[in-house]
């Protein structure tokens, strides 16, 4: 979980990006709730089901936060000053619209504050909040608070650092156990039914689990989710795969050899990413623009040949998201900065040969970058 002097340093942070004129502003993106209170709806329960909430932020320190009863479990665990329930369910009577509840909440709310400047997520605030406050007479003028957010939420602070590597160890015990345990005639299903077990287990609770499980032909496609496809012996398995606690994820890919050895051409392919993930990771410093990166990871499958079976990006930032900025791509003047967490996947994806993938999680520090996964990349078991 977040802890509170992280979820009151990142409203700190959002009140110095904002001008002096703005002194309330409304949070309702469930990963912004999780972000700035600490709000986070279990998806594994009744209670979240078509819920939602609403987070009311002032710059004198309130945070008010509205979710019906149901999500009481929810609210206890949340760091705020003042908790409004509505509600909306007590399986004696019949339920009203779970959504107009809220929008109605958070309305007679702000008609007893009468903000005159409101910052919302323009993006995702119901329209029913902003046309309701209209009919209400409320002469509020809204500030899109979307941009300030999104670059907030690049600088992972402790909390969400320590999540996010959470995330990594469960996904890597899961994928140490999938490389002991996969075995021909197994389907890609069955892999990721072990992984899924694994990394909750790892975790202690139950986490969502999604991303690339594919073999064979199909890695020469780049992934896709798993299916009910055998896998062969001697055939490649790619795995790259998120495990997400809390909200939180890294992310990482390994591709390696079902019950037997990599090719010529595979090996070749293989010390190529390899090479190209190296010089990715010693490019990442505070400053250097995704291109940079991008670049430094390309130049070393371009001296292999094999530049033309790279198709896809460098890496990006993870988090909240999946992906989020910066990203490592060809054409990103985005600048890398200090508290970015970000991913170097090189690939190639040879028709007739294989396809593979190969991924590190990396924070960015004052003088570089510190690598933060620890799975294994070998490509034979």
């Amino acid at each position: 979980m977040l802890t509170e002097p992280g979820c009151l340093t990142r409203r700190a942070r959002l009140w110095q990006r904002l001008p002096a004129g703005v002194n309330s502003v409304l949070i309702t993106a469930p990963q912004q709730l999780m972000y700035f209170a600490n709000f986070d709806a279990s998806p594994y329960v009744f209670n979240s089901q078509e819920a939602s909430a609403a987070l009311l932020l002032t710059r004198d320190g309130e945070a008010i936060l509205i979710a019906d009863n149901p999500q009481g479990p929810f609210s206890q665990k949340a760091f705020v000053s003042t908790r409004v329930e509505p509600l909306w369910y007590r399986c004696v009577e019949a339920a009203p619209h779970r959504g107009r509840l809220l929008a109605d909440a958070v309305v007679e709310l702000l008609k007893s504050r009468a903000p005159g400047v409101l910052g919302i997520e323009a993006s995702r605030v119901p329209f029913a909040i902003c046309d309701w406050m209209r009919v209400a007479g409320l002469k509020t003028e809204f500030r899109d608070v979307d941009a300030d957010i999104r670059a907030l939420r690049r600088k992972k602070e402790p909390d969400e650092l320590n999540l996010i590597i959470g995330s990594l160890r469960s996904a890597e015990r899961a994928l140490a156990t999938a490389r002991k345990e996969i075995r021909p005639g197994m389907t890609e299903l069955d892999v990721y039914r072990l992984v899924l077990r694994v990394a909750s287990e790892a975790a202690g609770e139950p986490v969502l689990v999604y991303g690339d499980f594919v073999s064979g032909p199909r890695c020469e496609e780049g992934g896709g989710p798993a299916s009910d496809r055998v896998i062969g012996e001697g055939e490649l398995v790619l795995l790259d795969y998120s495990v997400v606690s809390h909200g939180y994820r890294g992310d990482f890919c390994v591709t390696f050899v079902c019950a037997g050895k990599a090719t010529p051409k595979q090996l070749e392919m293989y010390n190529a990413c390899l090479a190209a993930l190296k010089a990715g990771a010693e490019s990442l410093r505070p400053g250097v623009t995704g291109r940079e990166v991008y670049a430094a990871c390309r130049q070393p499958l371009v001296e292999a040949g094999l530049a033309a079976y790279f198709p896809h990006h460098a890496g990006h930032g993870v988090g909240l998201g999946h992906p989020e900025p910066p990203y490592l791509v060809p054409e990103s003047d985005e600048v890398v900065e200090v508290g970015d967490v970000v991913t170097l996947e090189p690939g190639l994806y040879i028709p007739g040969v294989g396809g593979m993938r190969y991924e590190h999680n990396f924070v960015i520090t004052e003088t570089g970058s510190e690598r933060i996964s620890e799975h294994s990349l070998e490509i034979e078991n």
